[in-house]
């Protein structure tokens, strides 16, 4: 699921399927045209897989740690940006 989540109140606003997704960015800025603030949320392969195997929350927020840091550790690559 793709969700749109208000960050002021961290409710979400919509949930669409990967299918929707453009219709997703639609809502996010159409949202903020409106001047509230919304990320988008997507949930990972790998989070995916854990959800489909059982893994707790726990385990889950592990996966998600160890992936950022692995990101992170390619300083240069197109998927670091410095934290300012």
């Amino acid at each position: 699921m793709i969700r749109v989540i208000d960050t002021t109140s961290q409710q979400v606003i919509k949930e669409f399927s990967y299918s929707e997704s453009q219709l997703a960015y639609e809502l996010a800025a159409q949202m903020e045209e409106l001047g509230v603030e919304v990320k988008i949320e997507s949930i990972s392969t790998a989070e995916s897989l854990a959800d489909a195997l059982g893994a707790n929350e726990e385990v889950k927020a592990q996966l998600r740690k160890t992936l950022e840091d692995e990101i992170e550790s390619h300083e240069g690559s197109c998927c670091f940006k410095k934290s300012e």
